[in-house]
C-alpha cells in the first residue's frame, strides 16, 4: 500500500495551497531530494548509545517525581539495504518498589536516521511485533508517520516558515539552519500517522539537522476506538525530539533522540503521567567504501532488530558514559508545552475542568467526618484573560452532616502567581510532609480502620504570591498572609466498615482565631529522597500567628539522592522549633509511627524542638542485572542483588514551660501525656542484603540510643 501511495503522489500535481510562500515550495521540494534516502556512497556505520527510560509523575507546578529509570547501553549497526540492528550490552535500574520494566512495552527506541519516505516516532512496541507476519518486517497495523518530506507529502501536510534562524559554524565551514513548521492537515479513511513540529535544516546540504514536534494519529482506526480513546478527558501524546550531528562532514546522523508519551486523565487529576526515552549516540565510524544503490523499499522501511547480550555480561558492564539519571533530569516535560495539546496549553478559548488538584476533594474517608463526598471545578480563562482563573470545591461530610469547601482566583504574571482564596478544610496537624503529600489516608480507613492522622477544623481566607526562581527545577518562594481559625474535632467513628482494629481518639488543639503570616522556599523541589532521580534539594518554611493563637514555627529540610557507578546514596533530614508564650498543641512536632520515625508508636514523641533524619547507602553487585521475563513480553527489573546499610532516628525536646504545658494540652490516657519527649536521640542502624537493585531486603537491624539486641529487618525499600 506504501508503494501505491509514492506512485500515486508521484504523478499527482503539487498544490500552491500546501506552502506559505513559492520560495517555501522550492526550499521543501529541494530537502525532499536530498532526504528521500541516504546518499549513494553512505555503506552503512557502527555506533555507542546509552538510553535511559523513566516513568515520572509531573504535578501542577510542574515538579516531576520519577518513580523508576532504567539504563541500557547499545552496540547499533546500521547495514545499506539491510537491517538496523542494536545489541543491548549493558542494564541497569533504579525505582521506587516491584515494578515492571518499560522494555515489557517496547522492541525498539531508536531510528538510524531521517531519510526516508517513513519513519517510526522513535519507539516500537511489542504489541506490534507480535503481529509480525514475517521476521524483520514491520506489523499489519503498524502506523508509520508519513515523512514531512516524503513524495507524496502535500497529501498530508502544510508547511510556512523557511527563515534561518541560527548560523553554527563547524571546522570547515559555516552553516546557515532554516526552520520550517509542518502541520498536517490529511482526512480520509486511511489510518496514518503525522509528523506535527518543526524541522531545522542545513540550508546549504538541505540536511535534516533536528526534527521537533508531536506525532498524531490521521483518518479511522477500523475496530473504533482503542481503550484509551474510550475513557472521557484522557489526553494523551506522543512527542518527539531528534537531533542529528555532521559525522565526517558529509552526513548528519543521529546525535540525541528522545520520545516521550505525556498522558493526563481528568478523573485522576490534574498531573501528568510521563514516560521518556532518551537516547544518545557516539562513537560512529561510517561505512563509505564502495559505491551502492538503495534497495527499493529502503526509504520506505528499514528492519528494525534488538539482541541482548548474555546475562553475566550485562551485569558487568561498567563503561557507563553518563551517570543514571542524568538524561531524566536535564528533560523536562514542560520542554514541549509550545507544540502541546490545547488542553494543556496557556491560550486559547475559556476552559472549564472538573480534575481535582487534590483527591481528598473528591473522596475521603476518616474517623471524623466518616465519608466525605465532594467535587471540584476550575475555570482557566487563557486568551480571555491571560493567566487569570478561578474555581473551587465543594462537598459533604456524612458521618459530621458538615458542609465544606474552597474558592480560589489567581493570575498568573510570567514568574509570579498572585492568588486569593477561602477554605473550610479538616486540616492534618501532622508533621514533615513533603509537599504535594495526601492530606488524609484518603479511604484507608474504610477497610482497614487505618488513619494515621490528627485533625483540626481550619477555616483560612489568605492572599498568596509564588515566585518561580529561574524554572520550577531551581527553586519555588512563596509568601501567604491572612487570617484563620481553629476549631476542635472528635473522633465520630470507632471503625471503619470493612476489617478490624479500631480509631483512636483525635488529639486536643487549642481554639481560636488569628492571623497568619507564612514564608516558604523550595530549592530543586524535584529531587527527593523518595524518588529515584538523582540531586538533592532543601526547604525552608516560617509562619507565625497572632491573635488569640499565638506562635511562631520554622522548619527547614533537606533531601536527595546520589549514584556513584553501582553505590546509592540517600538522605532526608528535617528540623524545627516552635515558640511563643501559649503553644498552640497542633504546632507541636509529632514523631512515632508507620512513616515517622518507624519502629515506634504511633506519635509517641513529641516536642517543640524536633529532629528527624534517615539515610542509606547500597551497594549493587555486577550480577544478575539483566531484565527478566516473567511470561510472554512481560519483563522486570533483574534481581540485582546487593548490600546497604541504613540508620534513622529523631529527636524531640520540650525547651519552654510554654511546650510542656502544651502537651499536657494535647491528650491525657490513664493519666499520663500521649506523647513524651525522646530524651535524647532515638535511632535505629540497620544493614543486610538487597535484592532488585534495593527495593527489598532482607537483614538485622538494632536501636543504637541504648542496649538492644538485633532483630530480623525485612522489608520493601533499602532503609531497615
Amino acid at each position: 500500500m506504501l508503494l501505491s501511495l509514492v506512485l500515486f503522489a508521484q504523478l499527482a500535481v503539487a498544490g500552491e495551497s500546501s506552502y506559505a510562500t513559492p520560495a517555501l515550495r522550492d526550499l521543501v521540494a529541494a530537502a525532499a531530494r536530498e532526504n528521500h534516502a541516504p546518499p549513494p556512497e553512505f555503506r552503512g556505520y557502527r555506533a555507542h548509545v546509552e538510553t535511559e527510560m523513566s516513568l515520572l509523575m509531573r504535578d501542577t507546578l510542574g515538579r516531576e517525581r520519577a518513580a523508576q529509570i532504567e539504563q541500557l547501553a547499545s552496540s547499533v549497526l546500521w547495514k545499506r539495504g539491510s537491517e538496523y540492528a542494536m545489541h543491548v550490552v549493558g542494564y541497569r535500574a533504579q525505582s521506587l518498589g516491584p515494578s515492571i520494566s518499560t522494555l515489557s512495552f517496547l522492541s525498539g527506541w531508536t531510528e538510524p536516521s531521517l531519510y526516508g519516505e517513513r519513519i517510526l516516532l522513535g519507539a516500537q512496541f511489542i504489541m506490534d511485533s507480535r503481529r509480525r507476519t514475517k521476521p524483520g518486517q514491520p506489523a499489519r497495523d503498524s502506523l508509520f508517520a508519513v515523512h514531512p518530506f516524503a513524495s507524496d507529502r502535500e497529501r498530508f501536510y502544510t508547511y510556512s516558515g523557511g527563515d534561518t534562524v541560527t548560523i553554527l559554524r563547524s571546522p570547515g565551514r559555516v552553516i546557515p539552519i532554516v526552520r520550517i513548521r509542518v502541520h498536517p492537515h490529511f482526512v480520509a479513511s486511511t489510518r496514518f500517522a503525522a509528523f506535527d513540529g518543526e524541522i531545522d535544516l542545513d540550508a546549504t546540504r538541505n540536511q535534516i539537522v533536528r526534527m521537533r514536534g508531536q506525532f498524531v494519529v490521521l483518518g479511522k482506526r477500523k475496530s473504533g476506538k482503542s481503550l484509551i480513546e474510550r475513557i472521557p478527558g484522557v489526553v494523551a501524546v506522543a512527542y518527539s525530539e531528534f537531533v542529528n550531528a555532521e559525522i565526517d562532514q558529509r552526513y548528519w546522523l543521529p546525535a540525541s533522540q528522545r520520545t516521550e508519551f505525556q498522558t493526563s486523565i481528568a478523573m485522576l487529576g490534574r498531573d501528568r503521567a510521563v514516560m521518556r526515552i532518551v537516547s544518545k549516540f557516539n562513537d560512529y565510524r561510517v561505512d563509505d567504501t564502495s559505491k551502492v544503490v538503495a534497495a527499493s523499499d529502503d526509504s520506505l522501511h528499514i528492519p528494525h532488530k534488538t539482541t541482548w547480550a548474555t546475562s553475566d555480561s550485562l551485569s558487568r558492564f561498567n563503561a557507563w558514559q553518563s551517570s543514571l539519571g542524568d538524561a531524566t533530569t536535564t528533560a523536562r516535560a514542560s520542554d514541549f508545552d509550545d507544540i502541546g495539546p490545547d488542553a494543556w496549553k496557556a491560550t486559547g478559548a475559556t476552559q472549564v475542568e472538573i480534575a481535582p488538584t487534590n483527591w481528598d476533594n473528591l473522596l475521603r474517608y476518616n474517623r471524623v467526618e466518616g465519608l466525605y463526598t465532594g467535587a471540584e471545578l476550575n475555570v482557566r480563562m487563557r486568551s480571555a484573560f491571560p493567566g487569570f482563573s478561578y474555581g473551587g470545591s465543594a462537598g459533604w461530610a456524612w458521618t459530621e452532616r458538615t458542609a465544606k469547601g474552597a474558592a480560589h482566583a489567581s493570575l498568573k504574571l510570567g514568574q509570579n502567581t498572585f492568588a486569593i482564596g477561602v477554605e473550610r478544610s479538616l486540616a492534618s496537624t501532622n508533621d514533615f510532609t513533603v509537599a504535594g503529600q495526601a492530606r488524609s489516608d484518603g479511604i484507608n480507613g474504610l477497610v482497614s480502620s487505618f488513619d494515621d492522622f490528627d485533625y483540626v477544623d481550619r477555616r483560612t481566607a489568605l492572599a498568596t504570591v509564588s515566585h518561580i526562581v529561574g524554572s520550577v527545577d531551581r527553586a519555588i518562594v512563596t509568601v501567604q498572609a491572612g487570617a484563620a481559625e481553629d476549631r476542635s474535632e472528635i473522633a465520630r467513628l470507632d471503625h471503619g466498615l470493612i476489617g478490624g482494629g479500631s480509631f483512636r481518639p483525635n488529639r486536643g488543639i487549642d481554639q481560636g482565631s488569628y492571623a497568619l503570616g507564612v514564608v516558604e522556599a523550595e530549592f530543586h523541589p524535584s529531587a527527593s529522597e523518595e524518588f529515584v532521580q538523582p540531586g538533592f534539594g532543601a526547604r525552608l518554611h516560617y509562619e507565625v500567628g497572632r491573635g488569640q493563637l499565638n506562635w511562631q514555627r520554622s522548619t527547614v529540610g533537606v533531601s536527595g539522592r546520589e549514584y556513584f557507578g553501582p553505590v546509592v546514596v540517600a538522605l532526608n533530614a528535617d528540623a524545627g522549633m516552635v515558640a511563643g508564650s501559649v503553644i498552640p498543641p497542633q504546632t507541636l512536632f509529632e514523631l512515632g509511627g508507620s512513616s515517622i520515625l518507624p519502629g515506634y508508636a504511633y506519635k509517641e514523641f513529641a516536642g517543640d524542638q524536633a529532629a528527624l533524619f534517615r539515610g542509606y547507602s547500597s551497594y549493587t553487585l555486577p550480577v544478575l542485572r539483566a531484565p527478566h521475563r516473567v511470561w510472554r513480553t512481560l519483563y522486570i527489573p533483574g534481581l540485582a542483588p546487593g548490600f546497604a546499610v541504613g540508620a534513622q532516628g529523631g529527636w524531640t525536646r520540650f525547651s519552654s514551660a510554654a511546650g510542656r504545658a502544651s502537651l499536657t494540652r494535647l491528650g491525657i490516657i490513664d493519666g499520663m501525656p500521649v506523647s513524651r519527649a525522646t530524651d535524647g536521640i532515638r535511632a535505629t542502624f540497620g544493614f543486610g542484603a538487597t535484592l532488585f537493585s534495593g527495593n527489598f531486603h532482607v537483614g538485622v537491624a538494632r536501636p543504637i540510643d541504648r542496649r538492644a539486641k538485633w532483630k530480623i529487618a525485612i522489608g520493601f525499600g533499602p532503609s531497615f
